[in-house]
């Protein structure tokens, strides 16, 4: 089997997805001192292997306005022309917001270099609207407890953080057997024989990307890249969208992988990637309304159980894209605009890019399917595929856009584009190091992304990995600092084939690369971090980060110093929900992991499903939905 996308997951890469409020906290933790305990005893220094930290922990009170920096002066590429030595001006101080009671942000790593205060706390927004937000539930007094809402897209809202808010859960279900529901199972529904996609829950009906071997649709036969969506309530099947697959076979659309994109969901308007390249917008109630709307009537079949296709987007008969084994990206809207990934990549041979100035980031109308803008970086750069997903933050005020590029970059730009159909970039991060070198099949040290950027108080956190069929590898993990602007990468050009520290760089902090003198590991030359497909998860000061090999990493948010890492002795492909005090987290042999959420190591229950979990666990409605590789699981978890 390709195992080769997503999450978010994520995609888990795979995966996104529509507009209304997560349950995420907007408030800042105190920072640990630098001489904190970690979970392997002792007291472990910041500059410490696996901890390389850039001012970490400058806290602002909230009272005073924050003092920022003046940026060196950048070339057109975004480099600084020359340091600055004088002491630079403050900029004029804004106030700060007090923080909503439900809005969430995030974050990421690098190399050594000199210290900086850290970002700003998120500020609300003044002229422009701030991303939608999920319908999650108020908080209520304290004590009571709290039954979020509607989890709509990939991540729960555009900032992409893994947090739910509900509380008093109830874990003490047990899944079935076989087709059985179990002890406080509400309801099992069959899916396809391989499902990466994650559910996504709104209006009252659950939505899965997954293959066709659920057969739910008998005049379809033939392996299928298929969205099934389900009834809330009872799990019962409601319509499907059937999509066949490319006729280049696995190059652009790997058999049975189905489709991995994670729906974004507002109102009766569903939005979806598919495994023949397509954006599609589709009528929630699909054919249920007896009325085929939209503009697009094309649809071959219209029966009460087919999917109503309002307008689609062909990424690769309209902007020649040339998807690498299969295309993924779960979008994310905001406003009238909706932002993905087109996956374009390399070749069948792996040696070049068919279609270096096809774009690979898009903004897109989520009404009419008409591109605002579109670019192509990183051109013939591509290092395999781009199967990652957009992320969303409000940065003192302004929206940004975050897109994980296939050259192993992230990249933020404006929402609306530079007016001419192109983007407009405000700031560019290297997740790798410059010393790092890409080689086939896994072999080399450079990575791509496939994890989904998170956003937490006015800063991005984000790992690298590679297509889980390369194996184990030495991984990164970092939090830039989303308030500067240029190439903010660790380091840059010295202009003679060398590098330099750059004094831009947005560096907050970066975990892993080998611990050489075993203090954190026990084991000299042991990796800190792996390869990872894996979403965090930002909560209560701390950073939840799983990697390929199973290890789950809690990290301090402040300055990325190690509290605890958990090994699940199964791969996981998934990403962590954080949820009551509690992190759940699926893994390939089809364990549910239950772990405390905190500073100390804590295995509070495992969860036997029937296959694999490849898949992120939803909270909605006081519910939990799981889809493991072949079944969607709707679970009672509140009273």
């Amino acid at each position: 089997m390709k195992k080769s996308l997503i999450r978010f997951a994520l995609l888990n890469s795979l995966a996104c997805v529509a507009v209304m409020t997560t349950g995420c906290e907007s408030s800042d933790s105190t920072k640990p001192s630098p001489q904190a305990k970690t979970e392997l005893g002792g007291s472990a220094p910041l500059e410490e292997a696996g901890s390389t930290t850039v001012d970490a922990g400058v806290d602002v009170p909230e009272a005073e306005p924050e003092m920022k920096k003046s940026e060196p002066k950048l070339d057109a590429d975004g480099n600084p022309v020359a340091p600055k030595t004088e002491t630079p001006e403050p900029a004029k101080p804004e106030a700060e917001p007090k923080p909503e009671p439900e809005a969430k942000p995030e974050a990421k790593p690098a190399p050594k270099a000199e210290a900086k205060p850290a970002p700003k706390a998120e500020e609300k927004p003044k002229a422009e609207a701030k991303p939608e937000k999920t319908s999650q539930a108020k908080p209520e007094a304290a004590g009571k407890k709290v039954v979020t809402g509607d989890w709509p897209m990939w991540g729960g809202d555009p900032t992409r953080n893994m947090v739910n808010k509900t509380t008093g859960l109830n874990l003490s279900f047990k899944p079935g057997e076989g087709e059985e529901k179990g002890e406080n199972v509400l309801w099992v529904s069959k899916l396809g024989s391989q499902t990466y996609g994650n559910p996504v829950v709104a209006g009252g009906q659950v939505y899965v990307g997954t293959n066709n071997g659920g057969k739910y649709r008998p005049k379809y036969e033939d392996d299928l890249g298929v969205v099934l969506c389900f009834d809330e309530k009872t799990g019962d099947f409601k319509w499907q969208l059937s999509r066949e697959k490319l006729p280049q076979g696995r190059v652009n659309d790997w058999p049975e992988q189905g489709i991995c994109s994670a729906p974004c969901v507002q109102g009766d308007r569903m939005w979806v990637v598919t495994n023949r390249c397509e954006l599609m917008c589709l009528d929630t109630q699909g054919f249920y309304d007896n009325e085929n709307d939209g503009p697009y009537k094309d649809e071959k079949e219209t029966d009460k159980q087919d999917a109503d296709i309002i307008w689609s987007l062909d990424m690769i008969e309209d902007l020649g894209v040339f998807p690498h084994n299969l295309a993924t990206s779960s979008p994310v809207v905001h406003g009238d605009t909706i932002f993905l990934l087109t996956s374009n990549g390399v070749d069948e041979a792996h040696l070049e890019v068919p279609a270096p100035r096809a774009p690979c980031f898009l903004a897109v109308n989520k009404n009419t399917g008409e591109i605002i803008w579109e670019d192509n970086t990183p051109f013939d750069n591509i290092l395999h595929g781009q199967w990652s997903s957009p992320a969303i933050g409000v940065v003192n005020g302004k929206t940004q856009v975050y897109f994980p590029g296939g050259d192993g970059w992230l990249y933020a730009f404006t929402p609306e584009g530079d007016g001419e159909g192109n983007a407009k970039l405000i700031w560019k991060f290297d997740l790798n190091p410059k010393d790092s070198k890409w080689e086939l099949g896994g072999r080399g040290t450079r990575n791509a992304i496939i994890s989904t950027p998170v956003f937490h108080n006015n800063s991005v956190i984000l790992g690298v990995g590679q297509d889980p069929e390369h194996g184990e590898g030495v991984g990164h993990i970092y939090r830039i600092d989303a308030t500067k602007t240029g190439d903010i990468s660790p380091q840059i050009s010295d202009g003679k084939d060398g590098w330099k520290d750059n004094p831009n760089s947005g560096m907050v902090w970066h975990y892993g690369g080998e611990d050489v003198d075993g203090k954190l590991t026990g084991k000299k030359g042991d990796l800190l971090f792996r390869r990872t497909m894996s979403t965090v998860a930002v909560d209560d000061g701390l950073v939840y980060a799983p990697d390929l090999s199973g290890f789950v990493h809690c990290l301090d948010f402040e300055t990325g110093k190690r509290y605890w890492e958990y090994d699940m002795f199964a791969a996981c492909w998934g990403s962590p929900m954080v949820v009551d005090s509690k992190v759940l987290i699926g893994n390939e042999d089809g364990m549910l992991i239950i772990l405390k959420a905190g500073k100390e190591k804590k295995l509070l229950d495992e969860k036997t499903f029937n296959s694999s979990i490849y898949s992120t666990p939803t909270i909605a409605n006081g519910k939990m939905f799981v889809s493991d590789r072949s079944q969607l699981y709707s679970i009672k978890v509140t009273d």
